[in-house]
């Protein structure tokens, strides 16, 4: 993972100067509270991903820097290099592929090796090596970008495709070091134009009870401009690619008359593409969020949490506050996802520390989606995968449960999938405080990639980690012999017999039991 300039300078000064406060990083770096709070985030990540301690904010308003973390930044990782920290005159590689498809995506003249040459400061041979990566580039969008005599080189396709290139692009020059600078000479906007569209969708956020998130509201003038400025040169969204009905109702779609002021004859596709931009903006806050613009998004949410703790026998509390925050991430994330949105590139490191700290706690997650799979119509992007995971992860911190300790087990079945899940079914309502993560067949776990401690199998298998030969079908004898053989294995003792009648007559002082019988079987069972 590569941290953004701003959050390569903060983190600089803080070490340098630990006993500097949150109100001084805003006052020396020109910062919100806000934005200095979102880089801390980051950095935090950064630091999990190679196992150093976080950077704690006290109540006052100061930072905790553990003691070792400055020699293990110079020492261990060569701080300039990690931080993929750059010189103003040399950039990477894909750092000058972005900045000459930016060139091209915003241009107002005919663009040539000169030009190029001129503005990376670099050989006209390592130019042509750049172009050919931009044509890759733009190849992964369904975009030509090729040279004619006429219009020098040029980026050709669907009109929506290159809008899409255009904000990726946009978003990774601005996370490099001066990017959002970068992006303002490349596309020669001017102070003024950046100004007036910032107040711009400051009034939409006052419209919407929202506020959008600090990276995102960073661009967006940029984003804006330039759609717009295609729009003046005649690059029109090609033919309807957007759904009207589901677009047009939305509060985000009245709130393009603030964005659109003073534009004249602007195509009702473009006004649907732009409310579409803020639809799928990510939201720091949101006041009154409902799901009146995403119908049944809510019951989909729910229906995902419900299916998260019965793989996991979790119960999660405070659901209401979850539920919201679920709904702030899945609102932007359902029409990135339903319009093919999602930039894949993105959350890639994100996702990587995800896969290696979480990665059981994101298999349960992608086990659980299915509800707002069948919802959205189309599978999950992972990366939008991963910010649940994160939300949920969060939660679960938040109420003291970790997932890493608890015993995690699989079932091993040959005998075909019904008997699989019946096996799979049953020894999970048996064993409550062990999670289980998958049914496999015999060929699956030889190929297994997940961590687990016991297996459970009706064959003989060959396996390091605890394993319990079990019948397919288990009566009711048969599994109190085997809940009391896995707990002597594991634990070292064995559970004493429950007195159900004693339980029962205490449950009947504090509720009604609607059937006696099977409440009793089920707590024999639970023993």
């Amino acid at each position: 993972m590569i941290l953004d300039g701003r959050s390569i300078h903060l983190l600089r000064e803080v070490i340098k100067n630990p006993n500097i406060s949150s109100k001084e990083l805003e006052k020396k770096y020109q910062l919100s509270r806000r934005q200095i709070g979102y880089s801390f985030e980051k950095i935090n990540i950064w630091l999990r991903s190679k196992n150093m301690n976080e950077i704690e904010r006290t109540n006052s308003g100061y930072f905790l820097v553990d003691k070792t973390l400055k020699s293990k930044l110079h020492l261990e990782l060569n701080l300039d290099e990690e931080f993929g920290y750059e010189n103003l005159n040399e950039l990477s590689k894909m750092q000058r592929v972005n900045i000459i498809l930016l060139m091209l995506l915003s241009k107002t003249e005919e663009l040539s090796l000169v030009h190029f040459t001129s503005e990376l400061k670099v050989s006209k041979n390592t130019v042509i090596d750049d172009l050919k990566q931009a044509k890759k580039l733009a190849d992964g969008f369904n975009l030509e970008l090729r040279y004619s005599r006429k219009y020098g080189y040029l980026i050709e396709g669907k009109e929506f495709n290159i809008r899409k290139l255009l904000i990726s692009t946009i978003y990774k020059i601005s996370k490099m070091d001066h990017g959002i600078e970068r992006v303002r000479q490349i596309a020669q906007l001017s102070d003024e134009e950046i100004a007036e569209f910032r107040n711009r969708i400051e009034k939409v956020e006052q419209s919407l009870n929202l506020k959008f998130t600090d990276e995102k509201i960073e661009v967006m003038p940029y984003i804006l401009l330039l759609i717009l400025r295609r729009i003046s040169q005649g690059m029109k969204m090609d033919s309807p690619c957007i759904n009207y009905e589901g677009i047009s109702d939305t509060k985000e779609y009245l709130a393009t008359e603030e964005i659109l002021r003073n534009f004249k004859d602007v195509p009702e596709e473009e006004r649907l593409f732009i409310t579409l931009h803020l639809l799928t903006t990510n939201v720091h806050w949101s006041e009154g969020l409902t799901e009146e613009t995403i119908p049944d998004l809510i019951q989909a949410l729910d229906e995902m949490l419900i299916l998260f703790e019965k793989n996991t026998c979790i119960f999660l509390k405070d659901r209401d506050q979850l539920l919201q925050k679920l709904l702030l991430h899945m609102k932007p994330a359902y029409y990135r996802i339903k319009y093919n949105l999602t930039e894949v590139n993105e959350m890639y490191e994100i996702v990587k520390i995800v896969n290696h700290n979480f990665k059981e706690l994101h298999h349960l997650v992608k086990k659980s989606i299915q509800p707002l799979v069948d919802l959205i119509g189309c599978d999950i992007p992972e990366s939008e995968i991963v910010y649940l995971t994160m939300l949920i992860g969060g939660w679960l911190t938040r109420q003291g449960e970790n997932i890493s300790k608890r015993m995690k087990a699989v079932v091993v079945c040959p005998k075909g999938v019904s008997i699989s899940r019946l096996m799979f079914s049953t020894l999970r309502e048996l064993f409550p405080e062990f999670i289980f993560l998958d049914s496999l067949s015999i060929r699956e776990f030889q190929e297994y990639p997940m961590d687990y401690d016991i297996v459970f199998a009706p064959v003989f298998l060959e396996t390091p980690k605890k394993f319990f030969l079990v019948n397919s079908f288990l009566g009711y004898e048969e599994k109190k012999r085997l809940r009391k053989q896995v707990m002597h294995e594991l634990y070292g003792y064995v559970p004493n017999e429950l007195n159900v009648d004693g339980i029962l007559e205490i449950i009947e002082k504090h509720c009604v039991i609607k059937d006696r019988k099977n409440l009793s079987k089920q707590l024999l069972e639970y023993n």
